[in-house]
């Protein structure tokens, strides 16, 4: 019997397993005349009957490749301003994050670094969920902008807000990780101290999973995802919903400019950002590196997409089917966004990339400030090293 069935790494389905079992009660004959008569049926419906190396199932590929994201904007159909308080009022109730307060904030502990000013901060959200978090600002009397920074995923759990902020007396414990992580993925530079340097006021606190909430690594990712879905609620919802939180803080704090706060993240860090610069009116502008594709071009072989574990701190079910992601940015415009990633990022091919830009594109264009929105695709890889960080920190200077 396994003649009728090309094995090619895939793993039978239950449905054809039984198939399989009922012909084999046949007699020789009829098994022969079977084959020759159902052979070519079984290779045309092959993908619909395999789960294929990856987990991919026949349904996820056809909703995958059929889904037609009812709340996305369409230029033909739509009045930009309509849809985007429509879809905006949607998301906010779909994914309960509607009026949510600003996190509260105590001091844990403060360090000083030359004309830089820092406090470690014990975080409480309006869910009952702490954290930590560091709060980096200039020495200065006069208001100033400032960022929430979100840090990246990386599969790298042992630090979080130390991806991006730097304080001076450190633990001994975490140096060897930030040094390694922080040449590998920023080329060696601390991005939140030198963001202070320019004069902004910072803050990047530890998503539930990484730092002070790091759990187990990585297989407490998934225990994560379905302890809180068996309340129907979802991982990625919880984060986003702290980061607004964070960012309301960061926004109402005495010293900070409220009319100039950007967020700013890479990775998983920049699907953070233009998360919080869709769904916050608190935000002036955006800088989101390494995460942007669209969702039929990101579900390909080889994506962490396709994974469980990682996806689940970036997936909205409840919106799933719904919003596709370049929309789902869009909500932040007309706000000026910087939006790009790398021409050889595996997680996010460059040609998936093109393709969310010109949506993109066509959403800001739409809004009436095609100038607002610049999206780029840097030569390399998955990473944001310096000249990238330049360019970053160059445009914020022009937008917030």
């Amino acid at each position: 019997m396994k003649g009728l069935i090309p094995r090619r790494n895939f793993i039978q389905t239950t449905g054809l397993a039984l198939g399989a079992a009922a012909l084999g009660n046949l007699s020789q004959t009829s098994q022969a005349a079977a084959q020759g008569a159902g052979s070519q049926a079984l290779h045309q419906n092959e993908a619909e009957l395999m789960i294929d190396a990856e987990n991919m199932c026949g349904i996820a590929r056809r909703l995958r490749d059929h889904t037609t994201f009812g709340w996305n904007f369409d230029r033909e159909k739509h009045d930009f301003p309509a849809w985007h308080a429509q879809t905006l009022d949607r998301v906010r109730a779909t994914i309960g994050v509607a009026d949510l307060p600003p996190a509260k904030a105590s001091v844990v502990s403060e360090w000083t670094d030359g004309d830089c000013i820092g406090q470690e901060l014990k975080l409480v959200f309006s869910s009952g969920e702490t954290t930590l978090a560091y709060l980096l600002r200039p020495r200065t009397s006069e208001p100033t902008p400032a960022a929430l920074l979100l840090h990246d995923h990386g599969s790298f759990f042992s630090i979080g807000k130390e991806k991006l902020i730097r304080r001076a007396d450190e633990n001994p414990a975490l140096l060897a990780d930030i040094e390694s992580w922080g040449s590998k993925v920023y080329g060696g530079r601390v991005f939140g101290n030198e963001l202070v340097r320019r004069g902004y006021t910072v803050l990047c606190a530890d998503a539930l999973g990484w730092g002070s909430r790091k759990g187990n690594g990585y297989e407490a990712q998934q225990a994560l995802a379905a302890n809180l879905m068996q309340f129907g609620i979802s991982y990625a919802s919880v984060i986003l919903s702290e980061d607004l939180e964070a960012l309301a803080l960061l926004r109402d704090m005495p010293g900070v400019d409220k009319t100039r706060v950007a967020s700013v993240g890479y990775s998983m860090g920049g699907l953070r950002a233009w998360q919080v610069a869709a769904l916050s009116d608190d935000v002036s502008a955006c800088v989101a590196g390494g995460w942007m594709g669209t969702l039929q071009g990101l579900m390909q072989s080889g994506n962490n997409q396709l994974r469980g574990q990682s996806a689940y701190s970036m997936l909205h079910p409840q919106i799933g089917g719904k919003l596709d992601y370049p929309h789902f940015a869009g909500l932040a415009a007309p706000a000026p966004a910087l939006i790009f990633t790398g021409t050889d990022d595996r997680n996010f091919p460059a040609s998936v990339a093109r393709e969310a830009y010109r949506q993109l594109e066509d959403i800001w264009g739409a809004s009436g400030s095609p100038d607002h929105l610049e999206t780029r695709l840097w030569p390399g890889g998955h990473h944001f090293p310096v000249d990238q960080q330049d360019h970053a920190f160059d445009w914020l200077s022009r937008h917030v």
